[in-house]
């Protein structure tokens, strides 16, 4: 069985290792947990934010970059090839793991492959798979713009049943050029996400690929924050292999697009800001890639929906 924090650790130990030149920081806490500094008191890097990518999906894919042009504009976007979408995706990617902290205002949400291992409270995305890790070490990945306090740490290695100093765990604010490239890299999981809330066997995927636009940044978290899942919603195509029917295909893919939802048509900010700043108070069929291509195995048939927004993006990024 694939253990999904042993694979990742491979690509912690890299960046241990060369931890200065990928842009990276490197802190022990007390209790002898590893922090891996990728964007907030440290710049992080183009290096840096593809080996953050990459253990998010447990190591099993990979993580490229390539042109994305906006009208005359060359920016960036990041390639994600993922092998196995179940452990990959659904078991680590996902930020699903909330834990709450006492005397902060909002609750660390965990990525990674220690979610896999966390015996305590598992998130309600493992009903999905039955997946489960069984490993010494623990990984796990937070979006965040404040350090990772020793109790934090220590509540994370607990409930994955790891000694602290087997802890490592990886942070990038969303003003970060790490978390920029991270978030776009969610393309393939926030495609599987859609189709499992749509009813669809995840079981039946077989591999997944995708890009993501990577928006410019600016030193604002809320700005950061709504260009990034712009990124997602506007700028982001994903193709997911499956074993399925055609029938199934084609039902399905017209609703895991943004463009279904009655949202759709405006930068995620404003939409955001209308919610009252409430993620739960945004129409769940919106957290959805901007285009999708399901291919089916069984017939050789490919069904395709949605379309990049190059209107919404640039309205969003200039």
């Amino acid at each position: 069985m694939i253990s999904i924090n042993r694979e990742a650790m491979k690509v912690v130990r890299e960046i241990l290792a060369s931890a200065d030149a990928l842009g990276a920081g490197v802190e022990t806490l007390f209790n002898g947990a590893t922090v891996i500094d990728m964007g907030l008191d440290i710049k992080g890097g183009w290096r840096a934010a593809r080996l953050y990518t990459l253990i998010t999906i447990a190591g099993l894919g990979e993580v490229s970059y390539e042109p994305f042009m906006i009208g005359d504009k060359s920016l960036s976007a990041v390639r994600v090839m993922i092998d196995h979408p179940m452990e990959g995706c659904v078991a680590s990617q996902i930020a699903g793991w909330r834990l709450e902290e006492a005397g902060k205002e909002h609750a660390a949400i965990l990525a990674g492959p220690g979610r896999a291992l966390n015996q305590d409270s598992l998130d309600h995305y493992f009903e999905w798979t039955d997946y489960r890790d069984d490993h010494h070490e623990s990984v796990v990945a937070i979006q965040t713009s404040e350090p990772v306090s020793v109790s934090l740490a220590d509540t994370i290695a607990s409930s994955c049943r790891v000694e602290a100093d087997d802890l490592y765990i990886l942070i990038a604010p969303n003003r970060s050029l790490v978390c920029a490239v991270q978030v776009a890299a969610r393309i393939v999981e926030q495609t599987i996400h859609r189709m499992a809330e749509e009813g669809f066997d995840l079981e039946l995927v077989r591999f997944a690929s995708g890009f993501g636009v990577i928006p410019p940044l600016i030193d604002d978290d809320l700005v950061s924050m709504g260009r990034i899942n712009d990124s997602l919603l506007y700028g982001g195509a994903s193709t997911i292999y499956v074993d399925s029917t055609d029938e199934v295909c084609a039902d399905l893919v017209e609703r895991v697009v943004s463009l279904a939802s009655d949202a759709y048509g405006r930068p995620f900010v404003e939409i955001y800001e209308d919610a009252d700043r409430d993620f739960y108070n945004i129409p769940i069929d919106l957290h959805s890639p901007a285009e999708v291509h399901i291919n089916n195995l069984a017939s050789g048939n490919t069904f395709s929906a949605g379309r990049i927004n190059y209107e919404v993006l640039t309205e969003s990024f200039f």
